[in-house]
């Protein structure tokens, strides 16, 4: 694999060169993207009920997905007509009780809400022709309370029978913190951490490892690409951990797609996420770098991007001493916490961006945060999930577990924003084609920074052989900062992203320029990339 993405490298840097790409001008529209043929990927998550409505019945759905490919991704990386995006995380999609589909009932099927399995087919097809990779939500730490093993749990331990069904649920005579909610009827507790109607799975037992062996090859034979796996962190069961379990999933579904990509959640900032890289699983989310109070947001609030690269590069590294294959799981939110958009303004906002999609490792954007979209408040989750704003004049009738849509979006639908040069969401899809353009950015190794001074910075990124500098420049001023050719002795401009500053047009539209004594010019609020000698 790395053979062949060295070539694709090599391709790349060939038709820049014979594009002419030079010290100045915008190097970006000459330079063809790589797409991507391994495990590396931008993400876009897309929660299913509130995405597109192909119905009419006030919900989104997976036949609503299908007729937004073309904005996802229409098959043609050099296109530009497009978000770009190469992957896709479904929330959970499995029949429930409930709006979210957490308390799952039947591991086998598409809940009626979102289609059926035809649908789900036909979306794996048109995904796979235009090289999107599909995971989706897979809910092992405890499922619905409605589930069939469950229910006949409840009735045999109603006669006081521990070896039947039982077995594969966490239960117990004595009421604890963990064991903490009743079988009515019954002298027995089983354990619920999240809610009654959640049972929790007992991941010792070898009759639910067969169970979801059974569940990950449906998948898997169906053409998934992989799973974002709920809730890793309460995997610890009575007679095993979670990172034992967690190798033992990663493992047994690798015998049955040997490129399957596993994303765990872990809400922990480092400790135990770095444990749980132990596994062999590809990656878990980043969360010390997430939310509106994380390491991007606050960089782009702040713009002091010097701290905000040490960080980046301490944490990559501590991730790759426990598993030399790991994968940063990057985000900005997600369906739990408050939209960006609820604590940052517009200007703030992109220059997160920025940081978060140049960084390595893959990304993962939610629905929607590539335009802004607000959360209606912060005290919901339903609230994080509303609809999906097509067009600020054509708003959308989808409620979520009764919220509705915010009434319009902010800096503008897609449809407003596509027409505006400097949108953030022109800006997302710029972004994502610098990262198609120069893939040492998401596989490589941040190898040094580049302290200029507080706000500005270069992180120098190494993949096999190919060396690029990613330069922040997080101060509301230009900057024009000197790279020593000595030091880089063949340095080349390959694109660059402007977040800008509020009120000033003229900086928000200017270039990156580097001229032949190694002298970066930068607008205020902007980031580069730099092709460097190997």
């Amino acid at each position: 694999m790395k053979r062949i993405l060295a070539m694709l490298l090599v391709v790349a840097v060939l038709v820049c060169v014979l594009a002419g790409c030079g010290s100045s001008g915008d190097s970006t529209d000459s330079i063809s993207a790589v797409q991507s043929t391994d495990k590396y990927r931008s993400f876009y998550q897309i929660w299913i009920g509130s995405f597109c409505d192909s119905n009419g019945d006030e919900t989104g759905d997976i036949p609503g997905i299908i007729s937004k490919l073309d904005y996802l991704n229409d098959g043609d990386p050099n296109s530009g007509d497009d978000l770009g995006v190469d992957g896709i995380w479904l929330s959970p999609m499995m029949p429930s009780t409930t709006y979210h589909k957490y308390n799952v009932r039947d591991y086998f099927d598409i809940d009626e809400e979102f289609g059926t399995l035809d649908d789900f087919d036909e979306l794996l097809c048109e995904c796979h022709e235009r090289g999107i990779k599909l995971i989706i939500d897979l809910v092992i730490n405890h499922s619905g309370s409605d589930h069939e093993f469950f229910v006949k749990a409840c009735e045999e331990l109603r006669e006081g029978n521990e070896d039947g069904y039982a077995r594969y649920y966490n239960v117990s005579k004595e009421s604890s913190e963990r064991y903490n909610r009743e079988v009515l009827g019954s002298d027995y507790y089983y354990e619920g951490a999240f809610s009654y109607e959640m049972p929790d799975w007992n991941l010792s037992f070898e009759g639910t490892r067969d169970y979801f062996e059974e569940v990950a090859k449906f998948w898997l034979d169906r053409g998934v690409d992989g799973f974002r796996l709920d809730a890793v962190k309460y995997f610890d069961d009575k007679e095993t951990d979670g990172v034992e379990f967690l190798r033992w999933f990663y493992e047994m579904a690798q015998g049955y797609n040997p490129d399957v990509y596993m994303v765990g959640e872990d809400w922990d900032s480092t400790g135990s996420i770095y444990d749980f890289y132990e596994s062999g699983i590809d990656s878990l989310f980043n969360f010390k770098f997430a939310t509106n109070t994380g390491e991007f947001a606050t960089g782009g609030r702040s713009g002091l991007v010097t701290d905000f690269a040490k960080s980046l590069k301490k944490y990559d590294d501590n991730i790759k001493t426990h598993n030399p294959n790991a994968i940063d799981a990057n985000f900005l939110t997600n369906h739990d916490m408050p939209r960006l958009a609820n604590a940052l303004d517009e200007y703030e906002y992109k220059f997160a961006a920025s940081l978060y999609m140049l960084a390595p490792g893959n990304t993962f954007t939610y629905y929607g945060e590539e335009i802004g979209i607000e959360a209606p408040n912060t005290t919901n989750d339903a609230s994080y999930r509303t609809a999906m704003i097509w067009d600020n004049d054509d708003l959308p009738d989808i409620y979520v577990n009764g919220v509705a849509q915010v009434e319009e979006c902010w800096l503008g639908g897609v449809k407003q924003q596509l027409e505006q040069e400097d949108s953030l969401l022109n800006l997302y899809r710029r972004l994502i084609r610098l990262r198609l353009q120069n893939p040492e950015i998401a596989r490589g190794d941040i190898t040094e920074v580049v302290e200029f001074d507080n706000k500005h910075v270069g992180m120098v990124i190494d993949y096999d052989g190919a060396r690029v500098m990613v330069v922040h420049n997080g101060d509301k001023e230009p900057a024009e900062l000197t790279l020593d050719p000595a030091t880089y002795s063949s340095m080349t401009l390959r694109g660059w992203a402007v977040a800008g500053i509020e009120g000033d047009d003229e900086n928000n539209r200017a270039s990156v320029t580097l001229s032949g004594d190694g002298t970066l010019t930068m607008p205020a609020r902007s980031s580069a990339v730099i092709k460097l000698d190997a």
